[in-house]
C-alpha cells in the first residue's frame, strides 16, 4: 500500500520557489487527497503544506554532482525507498485525487507510451520499498551517467520494469499530456482548448517555458485544475 503523503523537493541554491511552483503545491494540496510534503534547503511558510529542511549533497558516488536535478534525484530516492508516498516534480500540477493509486505497491508513468519512457518525474511506492532501494543503489553505481538525462529513466534504474507483474504504469495521458515540444500551449493564451477531462494532472516541462509565459500557463490552468 502507498501511504496517503506526496512529496516535493527543491533545492534553493539556484533560485526560490516561484509561482509555478506555488501553484503546484496549492493544487496538490487541493485535489490530490494526499497530505502534502515539501523538502527543501530553504524553510518557508506554505499554508497546509509540511515543510521540511533537508540538505542535498554535492557529490554522489564521489563525483561532484554539477547538476540540481540530480541533487534531489538522490535524495529523493532515498526518502521513497524508506518512507514510500508519491513523488512528484514541482511541475506537475494535479488535477484528480490519487487516492485509488495507493492500492500499489509500485507506480510509475509513461511519459512516452511509443518509446516506452518512464521518467522519475512521478511515481508512488509502498514504505521500505526494496525496488526503489535497488533504483536508489543502481543510481549511485551509475553516476554521473552518459549524459545528463540517462539516471532519470526508471528504465535504466529498473530493467525488468516493463515485465514486473507487481509494477503498475500509468497510461501517458494521466500524467503526461502535453509534449515537450508543444510550444503552443505555453505561450499562446488563446490557442485551442486542450480537454484534460482523462488526465490526472500534467507536467508542464517547467525548464523550457519562457518565465514571461508563467501567468499564461497559470491562468490556462487554473480553469482546469
Amino acid at each position: 500500500m502507498i501511504p496517503l503523503v506526496i512529496h516535493f523537493f527543491w533545492c534553493a541554491d539556484k533560485r526560490d520557489l516561484g509561482p509555478l511552483e506555488l501553484f503546484t503545491l496549492e493544487n496538490a494540496r487541493r485535489n490530490s487527497g494526499c497530505e502534502v510534503v515539501l523538502h527543501t534547503n530553504k524553510l518557508i511558510d506554505i499554508s497546509g503544506v509540511i515543510v521540511r529542511l533537508q540538505e542535498f549533497p554535492t557529490h554522489i558516488n564521489g563525483h561532484l554532482a554539477k547538476h540540481i536535478e540530480h541533487r534531489v534525484d538522490i535524495v529523493r530516492l532515498q526518502t521513497a525507498a524508506t518512507e514510500g508516498g508519491f513523488y512528484s516534480d514541482t511541475d506537475i500540477v494535479l488535477f484528480k485525487s490519487l487516492i485509488d493509486l495507493t492500492s500499489y505497491n509500485n507506480i510509475f508513468a509513461y511519459q512516452n507510451k511509443s518509446y516506452k519512457t518512464i521518467c522519475m518525474g512521478f511515481f508512488g511506492c509502498s514504505p521500505d520499498n526494496t525496488l526503489i532501494k535497488k533504483s536508489e543503489k543502481t543510481f549511485r553505481d551509475l553516476y554521473p551517467g552518459k549524459n545528463y538525462w540517462s539516471l532519470a529513466s526508471f528504465r535504466v534504474l529498473i530493467p525488468e520494469i516493463l515485465t514486473n507483474s507487481e509494477i503498475y504504469i500509468c497510461p501517458q495521458k494521466d500524467f503526461f499530456p502535453v509534449r515537450m515540444k508543444d510550444p503552443t500551449f505555453y505561450t499562446e493564451e488563446n490557442e485551442r482548448t486542450r480537454d484534460f477531462s482523462k488526465s490526472r494532472g500534467i507536467h508542464l516541462w517547467a525548464h523550457v517555458i519562457p518565465q514571461e509565459c508563467f501567468p499564461i500557463v497559470i491562468k490556462k490552468l487554473r480553469a482546469v485544475a
